[in-house]
């Protein structure tokens, strides 16, 4: 039985994050992790993806560009060149991962660990013992829902377009979130004819002007057909392809496709890891923790896509940190921030968004107010022929603090920090016309959306 300090389960974002606080909180710390190193966000998500985008945009634009007196072109593409970049970035990416890693002052040993009881874990044949606490961060995994039918047919997910050095004919998409609005962008914008197929209309959660714009762009998207909302009632082979059959307002319509792409999202990869021996609780798929992270075992933490809660990078590092910390045993752990909610969908053009939409606050029991504008009427977007999007602040009705912002635009990536800054300080939209807009940008809509507030408030 070896005796560490502090055991950390998993090796990606949130786990190097618990290891190195729980470091420098002056603990001896050893970190389990079965596998390639450096997380899933570097190795198979959302680098490699920005990347491949990146391409595909680059190619767009040049064949579809709005702007009058500039010529269009079709961009040849070498597809395997496209995945190798790809795959370059990766390794660079991984060895400065790995680098940290080295240096970070914990061991790391190459084995994936189950508890064997309250504070012990076995791997690798050999048992470990943690003297004041634990992280569970072991990462997420593929999640594959029962549609009935995908057990008899191939069907890819996003590892497998990871290792695509060809490019499909066609592919059926089932999601539309990050995952598979990303990867359907990517493929048809490289050229592979993609069907979308989502129970439910794109950005649904976002409301009706999100929905409405992305329908809009979404239909102005080369070889992309959008079946959202349709429901996959039974999937099937269908000659040398697929063929799904959906359920949509229209009736019955039947998808085919060479290839299926299921892209349903991830669930955390707590199977296995004898959670209950050592009194941790589940809530359905997720560990039931508090806001520090605790466990139902005092001396067990959570963090990062394992919490099965917010599978983001930035949450995954917030938490880990916490996690980390009181793992070693730190007094004053400060809570996991839970308030602001960003998240961004990195497709053409971009979804960013902060805090909660109106619906959401006024479910809580909060009066609002809201302004909106559409990307197409405003001057700097208006300059850069944009067609599509939508820019929305919700604040409360009483003083004007800012409560959410869901961008969907150009840059909206980078402009939801404006907002965000703003809400972590409890800003309000006073605040925000009293701060200095450059002109002619797009984030200066933010201004005038902050002005009609202020008009609406108490």
């Amino acid at each position: 039985m070896q005796d560490y300090d502090v055991l950390i389960l998993g090796g990606g974002t949130a786990g190097t994050a618990a290891a190195k606080a729980a470091v420098q909180a002056g603990a001896r710390v050893a970190m389990f992790n079965d596998g390639e190193l450096g997380g899933l966000c570097i190795l198979r998500g959302c680098m490699p993806t920005k990347t491949m985008l990146h391409a595909a945009h680059l190619r767009h634009e040049a064949e579809h560009h709005r702007t009058p007196g500039v010529a269009h072109g079709t961009l040849a593409a070498d597809f395997a060149a496209v995945m190798q970049n790809k795959d370059e970035k990766v390794a660079r990416f991984k060895r400065a991962k790995i680098s940290g890693i080295e240096n970070g002052g914990y061991e790391v040993i190459d084995a994936r660990a189950r508890f064997t009881g309250p504070d012990t874990v076995e791997a690798g044949g050999k048992s470990y013992r943690f003297t004041k606490g634990a992280v569970i961060a072991v990462g997420s995994v593929i999640s594959t829902p029962p549609f009935p039918g995908l057990e008899d047919v191939p069907y890819w997910t996003s590892d497998d377009i990871m290792a695509l050095t060809t490019i499909p004919e066609s592919v059926a998409v089932i999601g539309s979130g990050a995952i598979g609005l990303e990867l359907a962008q990517f493929l048809s914008r490289m050229g592979t004819c993609v069907e979308l197929i989502s129970r439910r209309p794109v950005f649904a959660d976002y409301g009706e002007s999100v929905v409405e714009e992305i329908a809009l762009a979404l239909a102005d998207e080369p070889n992309f057909t959008n079946h959202a909302p349709g429901t996959p009632v039974a999937i099937e082979k269908s000659g040398d392809g697929i063929a799904v059959k959906i359920d949509t307002a229209d009736g019955e319509q039947m998808v085919q496709a060479q290839h299926l792409l299921l892209a349903a999202g991830r669930r955390s990869a707590v199977d296995d890891l004898g959670l209950d021996l050592a009194g941790v609780e589940l809530e359905g798929r997720q560990v039931k923790a508090g806001p520090d992270m605790r466990t139902t075992n005092p001396k067990i933490f959570v963090a990062g896509d394992a919490s099965g809660e917010r599978l983001l990078l930035h949450v995954a590092n917030w938490e880990g940190v916490a996690a980390g910390q009181g793992a070693a045993g730190v007094a004053k752990v400060e809570p996991v921030e839970r308030r602001l909610h960003m998240s961004v969908v990195f497709t053409d053009p971009p979804l960013a968004t902060v805090g909660l939409t109106e619906e959401q606050a006024q479910a809580e029991g909060i009066e609002t107010v809201a302004a909106e504008a559409r990307f197409a009427k405003t001057g700097r977007a208006i300059t850069m022929d944009v067609a599509h999007g939508v820019m929305r602040l919700v604040a409360t009705a009483d003083g004007g603090e800012i409560l959410g912002a869901q961008i969907l635009g150009p840059r909206a990536d980078d402009i939801i920090h404006a907002v965000s800054a703003v809400m972590f300080y409890r800003g309000t939209a006073n605040d925000m016309l009293s701060m200095p807009w450059y002109h002619p940008t797009l984030s200066e809509v933010l201004l005038s959306l902050a002005r009609e507030i202020s008009s609406k408030c108490r």
